[in-house]
């Protein structure tokens, strides 16, 4: 999150007094009020349930990223780690992972080599790049401090 300054808030209809204006990792703003510990978040469409396409466009690349962080892995591995470690929350077909890996290749934070094995199919194996890192390390800390605001708003306790 980027503190963008102390200013009224960003949406008059609340009402609310002078505040540190943040910008959340999705461009999302959020006035937080040190006087009384409230936080309000501004979320286009709130009242309607965020549908679970949009959750993972928001979380794609972190998840990518940090199955990588380890070892180089190749395309179908990593769709089959993420449905499996989400317990099947979380699925990515071919044609949303391939073109998001060749993305993600083109702006240098993974690379991508074709390995052949005997008696198997020609894979392409990707690997985290220096810069790939350095993208990861923001991005957790960007979705840590987002998380740790949703549960302040909604009091939900981690275990």
């Amino acid at each position: 999150m980027q503190l963008i300054g102390s200013a009224n808030c960003h949406n008059p209809d609340r009402g609310c007094a002078p505040k540190r204006r943040i910008v959340g990792t999705f461009g999302r703003e959020f006035c937080f009020d040190s006087r009384r510990f409230r936080v309000y978040m501004a979320l286009q469409y709130m009242a309607s349930p965020v549908p679970d396409r949009e959750l993972k466009k928001g979380s794609a690349e972190l998840m990518i990223l940090a199955l990588l962080e380890n070892r180089p892995r190749h395309g179908y591995e990593i769709a089959q780690l993420i449905e499996l470690r989400s317990r099947g929350a979380i699925r990515f077909n071919v044609a949303s992972l391939y073109p998001l890996l060749y993305r993600l290749e083109k702006r240098n934070w993974i690379r991508g080599r074709w390995v052949e094995k005997p008696s198997q199919r020609r894979r392409r194996y990707y690997r985290l790049t220096a810069s790939g890192k350095n993208v990861l390390s923001q991005q957790r800390a960007g979705w840590r401090e987002f998380v740790e605001a949703i549960n302040l708003i909604t009091g939900i306790q981690h275990a």
